[in-house]
């Protein structure tokens, strides 16, 4: 698909789901965010809203997206991956038979998950998460921790996944935008559409 194509569908759909999110907080990410003339599928990352479930005692046992959220993601087309109702991550084949990655990051992680997904997965791999490593941290099923704080499980590939182990493992700052995550990788902040390499 062209890049104008691509980028009216990421639009039209990222205008349906704002009024759920924080803040109408939705960004189109990826190919299409870095201009690609023809991008293969279309990325966004969203914040949505959520309402918190409590038991007798007030203590918060779950939290709930909004129906219309979760109605508008299933009605999008074919879900190959992940739900609405609570996922981190959606696939979605469109009704245009074009795919759709949909990341909802925790509100903490949003920028990082946004830079990462802007990609190209070179960058992202090379670039970003060489930055973080060189800082003391890496990524793991928790988010960003620091690397004391991790065990390196070594998967068939030969990659490490890495797992927290340590409940008091100090968190990484809230960033409040994607410029704010490149000042604390200590790296200039590098135009999206500059980012291949």
């Amino acid at each position: 698909m062209f890049l104008k194509q691509a980028k009216t569908i990421a639009v039209e759909t990222c205008y349906r789901l704002q009024q759920y999110c924080i803040d109408k907080k939705i960004n189109i990410a990826g190919s299409v965010r870095r201009k690609k003339a023809e991008p293969n599928d279309i990325e966004i990352v969203c914040l949505p809203k959520v309402t918190e479930i409590t038991d007798l005692f007030g203590n918060v046992i779950a939290y709930e997206r909004p129906v219309e959220f979760i109605g508008i993601l299933n009605g999008l087309g074919k879900i190959i991956k992940g739900n609405a109702a609570d996922g981190k991550m959606m696939q979605i084949a469109l009704k245009e038979n074009i795919m759709l990655d949909l990341f909802m990051p925790d509100e903490c992680d949003y920028y990082r998950i946004f830079c990462i997904r802007t990609g190209p997965r070179d960058y992202s791999h090379h670039i970003i998460a060489n930055a973080w490593v060189n800082r003391g941290w890496v990524g793991c099923d928790k988010g960003l921790r620091k690397i004391i704080d991790c065990e390196g499980i070594k998967q068939v590939d030969g990659t490490r996944k890495w797992k927290c182990i340590n409940p008091d493992a100090e968190l990484p700052p809230v960033w409040q935008s994607e410029e704010g995550f490149f000042a604390w990788l200590r790296i200039p902040y590098k135009e999206p559409e500059l980012r291949n390499l």
